[in-house]
């Protein structure tokens, strides 16, 4: 008689790697980091296979960040209220920081030594603050981070909404827009980014529309400019290193590239298969990558070549059953319309689609 034990999981994969977190590019473009689901993966920009899998989150992974003047270490932060502190190339788990709130997004400054700004719920019913977290420096494996201060109150709960520029001021401006305007704009922000070495914000808008903030520490003579190309929202904004050049994407599925101070050049890199859900570049500006709605990565060389694609498992609009395809041992189900995908849970990667 066999005894009955209970059911355990031996292999799983296929998590969204687009979720609202952010992608990082690291070790002069050599490697890839990206959060999925409890996870952080790590991607070798040569072989595109995951060389590392951070585990130690018991929660959604919401954001990563570089540790300044450590060049193989990150920080990445949870809804399960923590960040961590991990070298990446081992795989090794250095230092826990017990924040105590759930962590939505978060960001560094390099005026803030050995302090995290992070986004969490405030008291009020749907809205968020953003808050100024001291890590303490104790040696300590598992330590509380208590000394936490409110920066700003009623702050988006979307990465894409908070940035910090090259310098950060004690002192806070706010400017609005009415949300539409007679010609038919929507005025609502979707994202924002800082110049690393200007006084310029580049906030992206529901209409497609991109303004440059500029002059913005003098309240009644701030001016702004506008960019226009996209014809739907722009769902992420990106400086290069030196500021050269700003990156947008969004639903046309197109990385457009403006030059700073001469918005009227741009270029274009055009069918990238999906809409783009965020964009990264690499920390001397040689590689960029972009997040896609189909779960997709791709890596893209000076800005005008696509280098690698790192696809993960498709969710697609119709339910069908799963089958194992008994050469390969990969799960295969529907993926995008006309296809179906194999699917290899043990190396969790897809390893190709067919056309039907």
């Amino acid at each position: 008689m066999v005894e009955e034990s209970e059911i355990r999981v031996v292999h799983q994969g296929g998590t969204n790697a687009n979720a609202n977190a952010t992608r990082r590019l690291f070790g002069s473009s050599r490697f890839l980091l990206c959060a999925s689901g409890h996870h952080v993966k790590v991607f070798s920009i040569l072989t595109e296979e995951c060389v590392q899998e951070l585990r130690g989150h018991t929660d959604l992974v919401t954001g990563l960040l570089p540790r300044p003047l450590y060049v193989l270490q990150i920080y990445s932060c949870s809804v399960d209220g923590t960040i961590r502190l991990w070298d990446f190339t081992d795989g090794v788990l250095i230092k826990t920081f017990a924040v105590g709130y759930p962590i939505y997004s978060f960001y560094g400054s390099s005026s803030h030594q050995e302090v995290l700004f992070i986004v969490t719920p405030s008291q009020r019913k749907h809205a968020f603050q953003l808050l100024a977290v001291r890590l303490p420096q104790r040696s300590d494996p598992l330590v509380d981070a208590t000394d936490v201060s409110v920066v700003l109150e009623d702050v988006g709960s979307n990465p894409a909404a908070v940035s910090f520029g090259r310098e950060v001021s004690e002192k806070s401006y706010r400017f609005s827009l009415k949300e539409d305007n007679k010609k038919g704009g929507r005025n609502t922000f979707t994202c924002v980014t800082c110049h690393p070495k200007d006084d310029c914000v580049a906030s992206g808008h529901e209409d497609g529309k991109i303004r440059l903030w500029r002059n913005f520490n003098h309240r009644k003579e701030y001016t702004y400019s506008t960019l226009h190309w996209h014809h739907s929202a722009i769902s992420s904004l990106c400086f290069t290193p030196e500021g050269t050049n700003l990156l947008s994407g969004g639903v046309e599925s197109v990385l457009v590239q403006w030059r700073y101070k001469q918005e009227s050049q741009l270029d274009y890199l055009p069918r990238l298969g999906a809409a783009i859900t965020h964009i990264a570049v690499s920390p001397d500006g040689t590689l960029f990558s972009t997040s896609h709605s189909d779960n997709k990565i791709t890596l893209i060389h000076g800005g005008v070549k696509v280098s690698a694609i790192i696809q993960g498992l498709v969710q697609g609009d119709v339910q069908t059953d799963l089958l194992v395809d008994p050469r390969s041992k990969a799960l295969v189900l529907n993926g995008k319309p006309g296809h179906l995908q194999f699917y290899s849970l043990q190396r969790d990667k897809l390893l190709f689609n067919v056309r039907l």
